[in-house]
């Protein structure tokens, strides 16, 4: 009916403080996006690109059109 000490104590100690492995796997340094890059523009070219950009982040969407326009990264 009981178990024997032996046998908890094999399982060895639990925290409920233990840390977890849930998430995705993080990046490799070098496929971090971490650097920024500033740009000035005019209230009219602003205006532009908020409505070309529609939902999504003025920043992604700049992202998107340099990457697959251009071969700056190549």
């Amino acid at each position: 009916m009981f178990k024997k000490i032996e046998e908890v104590q094999s399982n060895g100690p639990k925290s409920i403080l233990a840390p977890k492995t849930v998430g995705r796997k993080p990046k490799k340094p070098e496929d971090k996006e971490s650097e920024i890059v500033a740009i000035k523009l005019t209230i009219a070219e602003l205006a532009k690109l908020e409505e070309k950009a529609g939902l999504v982040p003025k920043s992604t969407y700049l992202k998107h059109i340099i990457r697959t326009t251009t071969d700056i990264f190549d």
